[in-house]
């Protein structure tokens, strides 16, 4: 008999709403130490209805102090994805150079015609409340549908402000001198995509590798050939009006080869890369056993680049873990777990396997061979929620792996969110499970070295 009802799945650590509905990530910004988070939420139920933005704000990515919400819907419709940024210069004139305005940048969705555009709000006061422009649409709708989730950032080759947001199959890229006027510079797309799907949620944003600088175009696709929600990237340049792909891939390049990892962006105003996507999938996303909240999000990885046999790709690293990695001791196979909330630290040779396991017989397992990484959830716990989280479609994620020889995998277990960053972070997996009590016992088949870290 499944705990459904009765079994807490919050997980500790990533973040997830105190109630209710949330899903894409908005409006990040990092601002004298803190990270804004703004998500989008609805506050009337724990499935998807009119789209505001969430606020909660952490000075270490773990825990969080949750905020009024930043904006509501209007005249012009849902408060639909978007970003902030930290208008230092106050370009915009909405605030003081002694008091920098935070400028949000959103998609205004009528509900009723699905006309999108794009609007701004701003706040002077740190992000407690923000006040919506009277100029809004900023940037009318230019005669499409699937017109959304601007990603504002600065231009450093003509120093102004860009933005990169959804149309349909591609992406368009505009600018601006004070965040108000925009004029469109370029696009990328639907040329060098190697998969159908609509595009959702962009970024653009800069990686140096040894003495190359690198662009990295993030969108996330609502459906793949798949038939799943994924987020796909690309690696090239930007010369201030677009952004080109000059190191195409021959095959598609994937963030993440789990099912539960969309709408990933990264924040503004931080030094490097530092990316949240939402933890969790469409495909069943309304369905999930978590009562009085749906939703979470991924922990803030730090991404970067990293030259492999196929190639440049990306590479992950959770962020905000560091203090509890060092405390890792060395366990052996067997293993009683005394938290629900720990990571894994696992060195290899040859092929293994490790599993999470509990008292009711469930079991996930994560396997690596010569070529791939699999994560397994098919008998991890609670399933029958859902038809599709049933089938085997949702249920095993495999990557190839990008690196021969000995392989190093960290794992991060919350309550039900599972990540697992393989061979140096080069192939990230997120997956959540719902099982019907706690996993209480690791074990693993092969030569592996594994050490144990409690999170808290």
């Amino acid at each position: 008999m499944s705990t459904k009802g009765i079994r807490d799945f919050r997980p500790r650590i990533h973040f997830s709403p105190t109630d209710n509905w949330m899903n894409d990530p908005n409006g990040m910004v990092y601002i004298n130490g803190t990270y804004h988070f703004c998500y989008q939420k609805y506050p009337g139920d724990t499935v998807w209805g009119p789209m505001h933005w969430g606020h909660a704000v952490t000075k270490d990515l773990l825990h969080w102090e949750h905020l009024p919400i930043a904006l509501y819907p209007d005249e012009l419709g849902y408060i639909f994805s978007g970003s902030s940024v930290y208008d230092k210069y106050n370009t915009s004139g909405y605030g003081t150079k002694e008091s920098p305005p935070i400028i949000a940048v959103y998609t205004s969705h009528d509900s009723e015609t699905g006309l999108e555009q794009q609007s701004i709000a701003y706040s002077v006061d740190g992000g407690k409340h923000f006040e919506k422009s009277y100029l809004n649409p900023v940037i009318e709708n230019p005669g499409i549908p699937d017109f959304r989730d601007p990603k504002a950032f600065w231009n450093p080759v003509h120093r102004c402000w860009s933005l990169v947001l959804a149309a349909q199959d591609r992406v368009y890229f505009y600018s601006s001198q004070d965040l108000k006027k925009w004029e469109k510079t370029g696009g990328f797309g639907p040329e060098g995509n190697r998969v159908k799907g609509v595009w959702e949620c962009p970024d653009l944003f800069r990686i140096k590798y040894e003495d190359q600088v690198f662009w990295i175009l993030v969108v996330s696709m609502t459906k793949t050939d798949e038939e799943r929600c994924r987020i796909q990237y690309f690696i090239g340049d930007f010369d201030g009006d677009k952004f080109i792909c000059t190191h195409p891939a021959d095959e598609v390049l994937w963030l993440d080869d789990g099912f539960d990892n969309y709408a990933g962006v990264t924040f503004q105003n931080y030094d490097s890369p530092l990316l949240m996507g939402w933890a969790m999938n469409w495909a069943y996303a309304s369905k999930v056993p978590t009562n009085e909240f749906c939703g979470q999000a991924t922990l803030a990885r730090s991404l970067s680049v990293r030259e492999t046999k196929a190639g440049y790709r990306l590479a992950g690293h959770a962020e905000g873990l560091d203090k509890f990695r060092h405390m890792a001791y060395p366990v052996k196979s067997g293993v009683h777990l005394m938290t629900e909330t720990f990571g894994l630290k696992v060195k290899g040779e040859g092929e293994g396997r490790i599993y999470l396991s509990n008292s009711e017989g469930q079991r996930l397992e994560i396997e690596v061979t010569e070529d791939t990484i699999t994560v397994n959830r098919t008998i991890a716990g609670y399933r029958e929620f859902d038809e599709q989280f049933m089938t085997s479609e949702y249920s095993v994620a495999s990557a190839k792996r990008l690196k021969e020889g000995s392989w190093d995998l960290e794992v991060i277990f919350d309550v039900s969110v599972l990540e697992v960053f393989a061979d140096g972070g080069l192939n990230m997996i997120t997956m959540v499970v719902f099982p019907d009590t706690p996993y209480d016992t690791i074990k693993w088949k092969g030569s592996l070295e594994v050490s144990l870290f409690e999170i808290n």
